[in-house]
Formats: structure tokens, sequence, C-alpha cells
């Protein structure tokens, strides 16, 4: 009898221990099902690009340089030093010798002439305003219209076409295409799509949004047809996000502009929200020699509470397509970042050397960021430097670099690209894809403070890079001269030369 107890007891534990393996079995599962489902969100969310709108399949692949790439020799400076001294000669003895009414242009042809404006859509039941409208072909015929609105259940519009030959305006059902990167706020950029059908073909000269149901228009865009206007994508251009908080930040704004000039930049793109009078005045003597584009940017939409930083998302995307067919490479970088090729002399002479892999299936390259954070103390060679030029006062960096997707800034293709985001492209046309470009050939420099508030940062691994050395005397040169140049016209500049 007591050994058929025993026997019962062990049973009963064998029993009580298999029953808990199973639910340890079952927890271990449930985990391991939520981690999956997870990581299928996450992935669904950030790295693949989808459009319920077209089935087509997209090649979002990301390229990398293997060991098979071998590295380009450094190269020496090209005649863009002299030149550029020359340049800025030759404008200063203009300004001397034109009359007011008779300013020669040094750099006409780089010119982008722009009638756009933030402009409302009347009687939505929130805010609506659109900016400026594109023709685009690559996938059908379109009318893309650039405009902010709400982020959810947006009113539904038509677009009015509006034709110089004479004939009568029609209307077309508009698509409200939210574009992705709105950090789920209450207002977001989209792309309005106006399908051109037969038997209405050619190209409208304007556009109207109104919204569906009403016939008040109270706007007019100009229809933008770069792709018949030029023939061929040439040089370098670089778009920044708006200027805002009355940005007056003289020194940076002149070494960013000429710095990148340097290196291969044609032409910049800014847009006006608030400007300091020092740099608005800059920014006129840079359009008036065809260097600079600076687009007005008043977009009624509180910042940061309503809409992200401005309307920013907008903003690069206008900027896509207003350089589309016009300029073969774009920068997508802000006024406090410079992508830094580092085994070339110039981003022209990188970017002939990066197109020659994968010319047919390229869309865009995508450089890593690396901090050089301001708290770090200045590079001692820059002491007696005049001016105090950031990039070569700064030059500890943070060892390690940001993943591509994270901080990352992109030197794209416009014509290749659909939607552009921040630090990546988030769609492109079928066929095309990304490439990643490796640390050791060019990465973004980034000068900013903690960014997460604070000293902290400094404690982290760090290294001195003084790349932008190779430019030093180059750099000098160009910025003294652009700013001796500039203060018989903006007088008020010499405080902010000398702090």
């Amino acid at each position: 009898m007591r050994k058929k107890r025993l026997n019962l007891r062990s049973a009963k534990m064998t029993a009580a221990l298999k029953r808990a393996s199973e639910r340890r079995a079952k927890s271990c599962f449930i985990v391991v099902i939520f981690l999956a489902v997870f990581a299928c969100m996450l992935v669904t969310e950030v790295f693949y690009v989808e459009e319920e709108r077209w089935k087509e399949e997209k090649f979002i692949a990301m390229f990398s340089f293997g060991r098979e790439s071998s590295p380009m020799p450094d190269q020496f400076l090209d005649p863009q030093s002299s030149r550029m001294a020359r340049e800025l000669a030759r404008v200063k003895d203009d300004d001397a010798s034109s009359s007011n009414d008779s300013k020669k242009q040094v750099f006409a042809d780089m010119i982008i002439e722009s009638e756009d404006y933030w402009q409302k859509v009347r009687n939505t039941k929130d805010k609506f305003f659109v900016y400026s409208a594109f023709y685009d072909d690559r996938r059908t015929k379109w009318v893309r219209v650039i405009a902010a609105a709400r982020t959810r259940l947006a009113d539904k519009v038509f677009c009015q076409f509006h034709y110089k030959d004479g004939r009568e305006p029609h209307a077309v059902a508009g698509i409200n295409r939210l574009i992705r990167e709105n950090w789920n706020l209450k207002y977001s950029a989209f792309f309005i799509l106006c399908p051109i059908k037969p038997p209405n073909t050619g190209v409208p000269s304007h556009v109207s949004i109104i919204r569906a149901g009403d016939s008040t228009i109270g706007n007019k865009v100009v229809v933008h047809d770069n792709k018949s206007k030029f023939k061929k994508p040439e040089g370098v251009a670089v778009c920044i996000k708006p200027l805002h908080y009355e940005y007056n930040k003289v020194k940076n704004l002149v070494e960013f502009i000429e710095l990148n000039r340097i290196l291969g930049v044609n032409h910049f793109v800014l847009y006006n929200h608030t400007v300091g009078a020092e740099v608005g005045c800059i920014l006129k003597k840079y359009e008036v020699e065809g260097i600079v584009t600076v687009l007005p940017w008043q977009l009624d939409i509180v910042s940061q509470k309503e809409i992200r930083t401005e309307g920013l998302f907008a903003a690069l995307n206008d900027c896509l397509y207003r350089t589309m067919y016009r300029f073969r490479y774009v920068l997508m970088i802000d006024l406090d970042e410079y992508i830094i090729p580092h085994k070339n002399s110039t981003l022209t002479v990188m970017l002939n050397h990066l197109s020659k892999k994968n010319p047919d299936r390229t869309g865009a390259y995508s450089f890593q960021n690396a901090f050089f954070y301001l708290q770090w103390p200045n590079d001692t060679s820059s002491a007696g430097l005049p001016y105090k030029l950031l990039t070569l006062q700064k030059t500890i960096r943070k060892s390690k670099f940001h993943a591509h997707k994270q901080r990352s800034k992109c030197i794209v293709l416009p014509e290749r690209v659909v939607e552009m985001g921040n630090h990546f492209v988030w769609e492109f046309i079928a066929g095309k894809t990304m490439m990643n470009i490796p640390p050791d050939m060019g990465f973004l420099h980034h000068y900013r403070v903690c960014e997460f508030g604070g000293n902290d940062c400094i404690n982290t691994t760090h290294v001195v890079d003084r790349r932008t050395y190779f430019w030093k005397d180059t750099m000098i040169e160009t910025v003294a001269l652009r700013l001796r140049l500039l203060q018989p016209v903006c007088q008020n500049i010499l405080p902010f030369l000398i702090e």
C-alpha cells in the first residue's frame, strides 16, 4: 500500500512537471510569435515602400561596395579653386563697372524662375493649401501638385486645368496621396495627382485645386514642365529645408555655400520661412549671380504642433520635382551638414566614379552620418585662421557612424525618384534603387550640439578627422573674397564676421 502511494505521488509530480514544461514552452512560443509579428510590422513600416494604387514591383534593395571595388586614388584639386577666385573677382568688377539697370548676371543660365507661393483651397472643412505643380509622365500622365492638408480625412478635391491656347478649362477628380513622412501630426504634406486624360492630352499652363462639391476657385498654380524645357540634366544642385526662426548665421551660410561650390555644386534652392536682415541681404546677392534660388514659404500651419518643421516634407519634394530634368544630381542636406568625399577632390569626381557601378539601377546614393559635436574643443590649427570657419574648427567626430536610413542623407538622380524623405528615398520609379556608400568613400559631416541635450555626448568614443583641411587654402581664399564682395552691399554683416 505504501509503495502504491509513493508511485501515485511520483506520477502526480511527473505530471505536474510535464504541465509546467508545457506552460514554459507555450510562453516561449507566444513570445517568439509576438517578436516575429512586431519585426514584420517594423520591416513593413520602415523598409518597404508599397502603394495600393499601383501593384508593380518595387526594387528597393540596398547596394554596397564589395571587396572587388577598387578604391579610386585621391585626385588633386582641379582648376576649381582658381576658377572660383576668378568668378568672384569678375563679379566684383562687374559690380564696380555696371550701372544699376544693366548689371550682368554671371550665372544667369542657372536662375530658377518661380511664381510659386502657398495658396488656399477655399471652403474646406480644415486647412488646405497648395504650393506648386509639375507635369510628370513617368508612370502615367499627371499634374503633380505639392500641397498641405489634414493628415486624415482630407477634403476630396478636383483639379481644374487652364490652357494658354484658348481651350476651355476643364476639371478632373484629383487623388490625395499622403506623403509618408508626417510624424502623425494633424497636418501633412500631400501630393495631389491630377490625371491628364484624352481628349485633353496637352500639358496645361495652370491648375486650380477645388473642393469637391464646390465651384469656388481660390488658387491658380503654374504647371512646370521641366522635361520639355531642358534637354539634358547637368550639374549638381542642393536642396535645403525651410529657413526659420529668423535664421541669421552669416558666416555659416557663406561657408556652406562656398565650400559646396568648391566641391562642385552649381546651384542652391532654399525656402524662406523667416530669415534675418543680414542673411536676407546675402541671399539676394547670391540670387543676382544665379547661384541661389530663394522661394517664399509662408505656410499658415503651426510648425511642430500641427505640421513637421514648417512643412519640411513638402519643401523636399517640391525641390525634387523643381530640379528634375534640370540637374543631374541633387543633394538633400541641411545647412549644418556636408557630404564630404574622402577619396576624391570633389563631389563631381566621386559621383562620376560611382555612376559607373550599376548605372541603370541606381536612383540615389546614401551617405552615413557622423556627428562633429560642437562641444568638443576646436582644432588647435584653426586658432590662427580667419573667420573661424566651422568645418576647420571642428575636426573631432564620433567614431561610430549611424546606419543607413538613420540620419543618413542622399544624393539623388531626381528623375528616378517619386517621393523623397528626410533621410532616405521613400519611393523610386520601377527598377531603380539606393546605393549605400561606404564611409571610406565619403560620408555626412554633421556639425551640431549633443542631440539629446546636455554635454554627455562628448564622452562617446571619438576620432580626429581633418579631411576638410584638404580644401583649407581654397576655402579661406573664396570666403575672404566673398565677404569682401558682400560688405559694401550688406554693410551690417561686419559684426557677424568677427564673432
